[in-house]
């Protein structure tokens, strides 16, 4: 059983699924603002599911989360999440800490990415590019089968990228 979470600016859904990949359960709760909240979210969207399968959190073994934002992937730590409130949280550390599993953090578009470049049953020559609209906007790109994240980290950030309107076209 795998368990992935996704955080958004207006709901935090957990989902476990099965090693054919079907959908074995999943909780929707409300998304908070601020550091606090969303950990709080995240941790009683987890605690619920496990508690559906009969389990605790720590029982999962690890746990994928996708979250807005810039993200480092190898530190755990959300740089910045202007539509959650979140600046330097280290949010892969504290749900470790407060569900007791390993926690693998990365930008909720990169991970859609992912998840459909597999889907696709692309080959690692292949490349995409994955367009999300919802609460923001933001492009996934996966590049001769790897996940493409640029310089900084922030490469599919699209909806960041500061415009000036009486610029030159």
């Amino acid at each position: 059983m795998r368990v992935g979470v996704d955080i958004g600016g207006t709901k935090t859904e957990a989902v476990a699924i099965d090693d054919a990949g079907l959908v074995i359960d999943e909780v929707r709760v409300p998304t908070g603002f601020g550091a606090e909240a969303v950990v709080a979210s995240t941790v009683a969207a987890v605690t619920e599911l496990a508690e559906r399968l009969g389990t605790t959190p720590s029982g999962f073994g690890a746990i994928g989360v996708g979250v807005p934002g810039a993200v480092d992937p190898a530190s755990g730590r959300v740089a910045h999440a202007v539509n959650l409130g979140l600046d330097g949280l280290a949010l892969g550390d504290e749900l470790a800490a407060r569900l007791g599993v390993r926690v693998r953090l990365e930008n909720d578009v990169n991970v859609a990415a992912l998840g459909a470049f597999h889907l696709l049953g692309h080959g690692p020559e292949r490349s995409m590019a994955y367009l999300n609209l919802g609460t923001g906007l933001a492009a996934g790109l996966v590049l001769g089968g790897r996940l493409w994240r640029g310089s900084r980290g922030t490469a599919g950030e699209i909806g960041h990228i500061p415009v000036d309107p009486a610029g030159e076209l």
